[in-house]
């Protein structure tokens, strides 16, 4: 990919005379912009500009989850250095089963999050009864389009939707069971619902006819453990109008009002980020499995690889426009939120223009 070194140049040389924070975001988007627009050759991102003397501000960000491809771009921005040329001390924290990014979030032990789209719209729902519950905003979305699936024992029975139909199926509870629920209406089935938490070891067992499994985790997953493609059926709920979007970035509107140029610095790097994952991509596998290493969690290339290509193609959407990464489209948002309202999951959805707020300063 060519890159107009003298625009870089021009970008660089703005950082001497603005403000560090509002500056770094200024300098990285433009740089991912010039990314975006041109071709989709590898892209050089520059080196960190020099410190400003200032000492970096101490920012925690919580992931959803366990380290996985799933958060490359985080990782990223860490060791290349973008989050410390923004200003930023940031550390990342891993949730866990026994705590969630939210409840991290919550309790004041981060400062910003990742977050389904499902689950941040719940949790930034007006409060009515939950009056000490902090209102959240989201700083950027993420991941564009869904990757949650059904996947059907062929051999139990299930080619077609309708065939799901009084079958046990395992699925996951909370925000993840609207899409499903909305899934088993539009299809006019009522199968018996069986929790599913952490494994698609169940399934394995051919406890259930179904289970759910994201495409870029547990689908590979079920392959991985031996079971070839041609034996799963497989339901996208994207296929069936019910693609909503997922990871997002998120942070409390105490912490947004209080820190915007921090909000803004953390945007732009995090977005280079994924720009450089999406250009080095074994360099971001090398990142995720040291990541996976440190926390003793047990990982391997083949599958993180998978994982990343995935994601990838869910973050920058492949036909798609530059401008779209990013940013929540108010469609996918309301839909969301109806989705949510059906389910019995959301009584009231947040205004948008107050759950995105940083998305109103950026032309579309």
């Amino acid at each position: 990919m060519f890159i107009d070194k003298s625009r870089v140049k021009r970008a660089t040389h703005a950082w001497r005379r603005v403000a560090p924070f509002a500056t770094l975001a200024v300098v990285l988007m433009a740089v991912v912009g010039l990314a975006f627009a041109q071709s989709v050759a590898p892209v050089g991102l520059p080196p960190a500009p020099a410190a400003s003397g200032a000492p970096p501000v101490v920012v925690r960000l919580a992931l959803q989850w366990q380290p996985q491809s799933q958060f490359a771009g985080y990782y990223l921005a860490r060791d290349q250095g973008w989050y410390r040329a923004a200003g930023l001390d940031l550390s990342l924290v891993h949730a866990s089963v026994a705590q969630s990014s939210v409840d991290l979030l919550r309790t004041g032990a981060a400062d910003l999050v990742t977050l389904f789209l499902t689950d941040a719209i719940i949790a930034a729902a007006p409060p009515a009864n939950r009056s000490t519950q902090p209102q959240i905003v989201q700083v950027m979305q993420v991941v564009q389009r869904s990757n949650l699936m059904l996947l059907a024992w062929k051999d139990m029975g299930v080619r077609q939707a309708k065939e799901l139909d009084g079958q046990r199926v395992s699925y996951w509870q909370g925000a993840f069971a609207a899409a499903f629920q909305a899934f088993f209406s539009i299809n006019g089935v009522s199968p018996k619902p069986i929790p599913q938490y952490q494994s698609v070891n169940l399934f394995l067992a051919r406890g259930v006819a179904a289970c759910a499994a994201m495409e870029y985790n547990e689908y590979h997953r079920i392959w991985q453990a031996g079971i070839d493609a041609g034996r799963i059926t497989a339901f996208r709920m994207r296929d069936f109008g019910l693609g909503f979007p997922e990871d997002g970035l998120y942070t409390t509107s105490s912490w947004a009002s209080r820190n915007p140029e921090l909000v803004r610095a953390v945007r732009g790097a995090t977005l280079a980020g994924w720009v450089y994952a999406r250009d080095h991509p074994e360099e971001a596998l090398d990142a995720v499995l040291a990541e996976a290493r440190r926390a003793g969690v047990a990982a391997n290339r083949p599958h993180e690889r998978w994982m990343l290509r995935h994601i990838l193609d869910s973050i920058f959407v492949p036909g798609s426009l530059p401008a779209a990464v990013g940013r929540l489209d108010q469609r996918a948002f309301a839909s969301t939120a109806q989705t949510l309202r059906s389910a019995g999951l959301l009584e009231q959805a947040p205004e948008f223009t107050a759950f995105a707020p940083f998305q109103a300063e950026e032309a579309p």
